[in-house]
C-alpha cells in the first residue's frame, strides 16, 4: 500500500496550520497516553509531527526522541532541554538501525503508523528493538460516511487488517477507538479534511466530490476509527 509519499508530501505542505485542525489527533494522543501508568526514563516518539503526544504525556521522564520523516513538523514539536529531534522515516531500515544503538525504555507512536508503506514491516521492526511499546494508529472506518457517498476507497487499512498485523508481531492490550468531529457547514468540513493531515494527501476529493457533498453530504459529522495497542511486558 504506497501511501506514505503522499502523506509525507501533505504535511510538509500544511504543516504551518497542522496545530490549528489536529483536534482528533489531540483526542488520540490522550487517550493512548491515559493507559501509560508508570514512568518510563527514555521515550522514543515515531512519527512524531508538530507534538502531539509530548503535549499530552503526564508521566515524568529523562529523555524524550522526537523522530518524523517531515523537518517542518519537527520546527513545530516543543523544544525541551529533555527533547532530541532526528529526521527519520518509519518506512526505512536505517532509523530502525538508528533506533536499535539507542538505549531506550518506550516507544510511541500516536495517528502516524497508518501511513506506513508496509505495516507488517513497520511494526516487525518495531518489535525487533524488544522494547515495550504504545500505539494508536488509523484505519479505513475513518471517513467512512463520507467515502461511501463520494465512493472512494480508503488509502488506509481496515481495522481487521491492522489488528492482525499487531497481533502477529506483539502480545498487545488492543481496542478499537470511534470518534466524531461535527462541523457548521459542509465547506468547514471540506477545509478541516483539506489541512488536517488525516488524509494523508491520498487524492480523497476532486471536484466532483466536492460538489456532490457540498450538495448532498446529509451529516453534519465526520467519523474517525483507531486501534490502539499497547504492548508494555517487554524488556
Amino acid at each position: 500500500m504506497k501511501v506514505n509519499m503522499a502523506a509525507h508530501k501533505e504535511f510538509r505542505r500544511f504543516a504551518a496550520s497542522y496545530g490549528r485542525y489536529n483536534l482528533i489527533q489531540a483526542r488520540v494522543a490522550r487517550a493512548l497516553v491515559s493507559k501509560i501508568d508508570r514512568p518510563y526514563p527514555v521515550l522514543v516518539d515515531l512519527g512524531c509531527g508538530s507534538g502531539g503526544l509530548f503535549r499530552a504525556y503526564e508521566q515524568p521522564f529523562m529523555k524524550y526522541w522526537a523522530v518524523d520523516a517531515a523537518p517542518e513538523m519537527l520546527a513545530l514539536h516543543p523544544s525541551d532541554p529533555r527533547v532530541e529531534k532526528v529526521v527519520g522515516n518509519f518506512n526505512d531500515a536505517s532509523l530502525f538501525e538508528t533506533l536499535e544503538r539507542l538505549d531506550f525504555d518506550l516507544l510511541i507512536s500516536s495517528s502516524a503508523l497508518q501511513w506506513s508503506e508496509d505495516l507488517d514491516w513497520t511494526l516487525g521492526q518495531i518489535a525487533s528493538l524488544k522494547r515495550p511499546a504504545a500505539m494508536t494508529i488509523f484505519t479505513s472506518g475513518t471517513f467512512a460516511s463520507l467515502r461511501k457517498v463520494t465512493g472512494t476507497p480508503s488509502p488506509i487499512r481496515s481495522a481487521r487488517e491492522t489488528i492482525e498485523a499487531l497481533r502477529r508481531h506483539f502480545d498487545a492490550e488492543i481496542d478499537l477507538l470511534r470518534y466524531r468531529l461535527f462541523f457548521k457547514d459542509a465547506l468547514s468540513m471540506l477545509r478541516y479534511i483539506k489541512r488536517s493531515g488525516v488524509s494523508g494527501g491520498a487524492g480523497l476529493l476532486g471536484y466532483r466530490e466536492i460538489k456532490r457533498i457540498v450538495e448532498t453530504y446529509p451529516f453534519p459529522w465526520l467519523e474517525f476509527e483507531v486501534v490502539r495497542a499497547l504492548a508494555l511486558n517487554h524488556r
